[in-house]
């Protein structure tokens, strides 16, 4: 059961962790969902773009001009670019991409030889057209004058880049007007199918590995261009690069061309893969879920180093594959589920000390290993009228009381590490565990606390007794609050002291169990009557016979009937355990009679049933039910001390008593109220207890308070029953003393009915001797 004990506690703590890693996988879910930490990945795929360095294909080749060649107001311009193009168309170029916007007319010679040379051109010319924002926020497709661009092909451009000026994907097609046209960089790159909509854009190719050449420098006739047969050249606004350019990792103001171009040389590399923030999200979700479910904590955090580790390492091995990874997602992640249980471990860290005293708490004594490992016994101290004195001192002197008195524990235990629990409960622990050096000791300690306790400038007045566990169990909580439940059940004047039960563990899970094993007890036979009979003592004659109830567990054997009797009155099942009792023993009174045997039945009745009328009821109903003659029915109550209403008790007897059952006193003699309540109550019969009969014949007291108990029936003209006649002796002083029924173990142990029935048949004229 410790084991179980154990077990329960660490799937507490598992359940703990894998609600939390539940919890922190949602909140990075919404997070993912709203992109609030896009940047983070942003940085991540910066780390990844620098962490490596490929080379480019060198197919695609950019020239940049310096002065804007668009500009209507210098038409010679227009003119030199046309040069430049019939010299490419020369040179062997394959493609020519003119990515500017003409988007005035200059004069008509310039236009119309700029788009002479762009037609006539041998291989591909294009001209591109960028997708734009507008003034009232649109996205319009921007096209040249048609004096440019008129018969020439053309492809679309969006390279949309974010806040932070980057472009991280691109899409093979552009839409527009419900027409949809191929992306500049998907052209670029030739023919490449499209995987999806978008693709990454790769910036790990080094930068100078792009052939860049400047417009000016071309111009000149000494420059042989033929080193760019068979090439893609795109032609752009040098003039962008700085103010009003793109940035790149690495590069801050670049060319938009350049987006494109990184683009294109994406598609031809095959560098698409990406790994999405959500899939790594998944991943590490799964990985950390693995890690939270593992209970030996060694290697849970090693694992929880694994994941935490193992993000940065995809990033740069992702980044080698030429694969882009978003980890945003992720980190947050490990970053919730880390806040989750830095509280969840600052909340026991809490638990463990008193913020008001800095004494370590109970949760502190349960979670000491030392304590499981050695076993020493732990002590609880309850001090009486806690409440009290706080509500009577001021606050800021409240954990000055507390202190007081720990200090005085703590001065005189050894130094013993002083543990504070919930309001006037202070625990520690002592390697001594024999209870009669324990015992002395903490009488000691309440001599100790006879003295008054300074509290700033007031006297303070301390009660304190002391609850014990000295069991041998390595469950601390369990121990602990065993010491904690007898503690309560102490006082000042009668017990001060307690030692807990030191039953097994076992037994204490079997216990607090029992209400249940009672229900299916009562329902499967294992609860049953015996009968003692009571006889005539001075003819030995069978004159009736209690019903006692017996409990036969299979598995723990007999049960003691005091015990499990007052598990149903806690538990609130004495109306069902009361109901059987008399059902059975109103079926065994008629069987006896059937057997000839004409006997009175006893039942006892608990007190505590004489607080309601439910209890009229029942008896009216059992004797309806049975046909049992209600004049042969006694019905005894016990325990007539823990009536606390003798007014209510006395109506609902006189209404029992009228429905024909006598009523008797059980335990006549025991507890404070019993004259009392004979004076007041319907008794026509009362029974002395065995604590007076027991001792009759050597302690002449006893005898005494017999002789006077049976002289006060005679006045009373009440019948006198002695129990727990246990020899023959007193048999023979209760005969010349004049009692005239007794009943205990000397005549007969309560007996099944069968046992009963035999003798009676067996031995019809024979005086009754022990039948068992």
């Amino acid at each position: 059961m410790v084991e179980q004990t154990s077990t329960n506690r660490h799937r507490a703590k598992w359940l703990e962790r894998v609600r939390h890693v539940a919890w922190a996988g949602l909140i990075a879910l919404a997070l993912h969902i709203v992109t609030i930490f896009q940047p983070v990945d942003q940085f991540g795929w910066l780390v990844q773009s620098r962490v490596t360095s490929e080379q480019a294909s060198g197919d695609i080749v950019y020239i940049g001009s310096d002065a804007d060649l668009t500009d209507p107001a210098y038409p010679q311009r227009r003119r030199q670019l046309a040069e430049i193009v019939d010299r490419l168309d020369e040179a062997g170029v394959d493609r020519v991409f003119v990515d500017l916007q003409f988007d005035r007319a200059a004069n008509a010679s310039s236009d119309r030889q700029l788009n002479s040379s762009l037609r006539d051109f041998s291989g591909e010319a294009y001209l591109v057209r960028p997708l734009v924002t507008g003034l009232d926020g649109e996205r319009n497709l921007s096209n040249s004058t048609a004096s440019v661009s008129e018969g020439v092909s053309a492809v679309a451009s969006d390279t949309w880049m974010n806040f932070l000026g980057y472009t991280w994907e691109l899409s093979y097609e552009v839409s527009y007007a419900g027409q949809n046209y191929r992306n500049f960089a998907s052209v670029l790159a030739g023919g490449v199918e499209a995987e999806s909509d978008k693709f990454p854009v790769h910036y790990g190719f080094s930068r100078s590995s792009i052939p860049t050449y400047r417009f000016l420098d071309l111009q000149r006739r000494d420059i042989d261009l033929r080193v760019l047969a068979g090439k893609t050249v795109v032609i752009g606004d040098a003039a962008k690069d700085g103010i009003g350019g793109r940035n790149i990792p690495g590069h801050i103001g670049v060319p938009p061309s350049l987006i494109s171009i990184y683009g294109a040389e994406t598609l031809k590399a095959g560098h698409t893969q990406y790994l999405s923030g959500l899939l790594v999200l998944i991943a590490t979700f799964a990985a950390l879920l693995l890690a939270a479910t593992v209970t030996r904590k060694s290697l849970r955090y090693g694992l929880y180093m694994v994941v935490t580790f193992g993000i940065p390492v995809g990033l740069l091995v992702s980044a080698n594959l030429s694969v882009r990874m978003s980890i945003a997602d992720a980190l947050v992640l490990l970053l919730v589920y880390s806040l989750y249980r830095a509280r969840a471990s600052m909340k026991s860290k809490l638990r463990m000390v008193d913020p008001d005293t800095n004494l370590p708490t109970f949760a502190a004594l349960e979670a000491d290993q030392d304590i499981a490992e050695n076993v020493p016994a732990i002590i609880v101290a309850k001090i009486h009228r806690f409440e009290e004195v706080r509500r009577t001192l001021p606050a800021d002197l409240h954990a000055d009381y507390v202190l007081a008195i720990a200090g005085r524990l703590k001065a005189a235990t050894q130094d013993a590490t002083i543990y504070l629990g919930q309001g006037h409960l202070i625990a520690w622990t002592t390697p001594e565990k024999n209870p009669a050096l324990l015992r002395d000791h903490l009488e000691g300690l309440r001599a100790l606390f006879s003295s008054p306790l300074t509290v700033g400038n007031e006297q303070v007045d301390v009660g304190i007794t002391f609850g014990i566990d000295i069991s041998a169990s390595p469950n601390v909580v369990r121990r602990l609050a065993s010491a904690v439940a007898v503690a309560e059940k102490t006082t000042e004047t009668f017990e001060p002291i307690s030692i807990a039960d030191t039953a097994s563990e076992e037994d204490l899970i079997w216990n607090i169990s029992l209400q249940a094993r009672i229900d299916a007890a009562l329902a499967n036979g294992e609860i049953y009557l015996a009968y003692q009979p009571k006889i005539m003592v001075q003819t030995g004659e069978i004159i009736g016979a209690e019903a006692l109830v017996r409990w036969n567990d299979p598995v723990k054997g007999q049960i003691p009937p005091d015990y499990f009797i007052r598990q149903c009155e806690t538990a609130g099942r004495m109306s069902q355990l009361t109901r059987f009792v008399l059902e059975e023993a109103c079926k065994a009174g008629n069987a006896f009679a059937d057997a000839g045997l004409t006997l009175p039945i006893a039942v006892n009745i608990s007190a505590t049933l004489l607080h309601e009328r439910n209890i009229v009821q029942m008896v009216s109903e059992v004797l309806e039910e049975t046909g049992f003659e209600p004049r042969r029915l006694t019905l005894e109550i016990t325990e007539t001390y823990r009536i606390s209403n003798l007014d209510l008790a006395a109506e609902i007897l006189c209404e029992l008593r009228e429905l024909g059952p006598k009523i008797s006193m059980d335990d006549f003699g025991v507890g404070a109220a019993s004259l009392e309540a004979l004076l007041r109550l319907p008794f026509s019969e009362l029974k002395i207890d065995r604590m007076f009969i027991a001792p009759m014949t050597k302690d002449p007291k006893a005898l005494g308070i017999v002789k006077s108990v049976l002289k006060l029936g005679k006045d009373l003209r009440i019948i006198v029953v002695a129990e727990g006649v246990e020899d023959a002796g007193t048999l023979t002083l209760l005969r010349e003393s004049g009692c005239l029924v007794a009943q205990g173990f000397a005549i007969s142990r309560p007996v099944k009915f069968d046992k009963i029935i035999e003798f009676h048949r067996s031995s019809k004229s024979e005086a009754l001797k022990n039948i068992v």
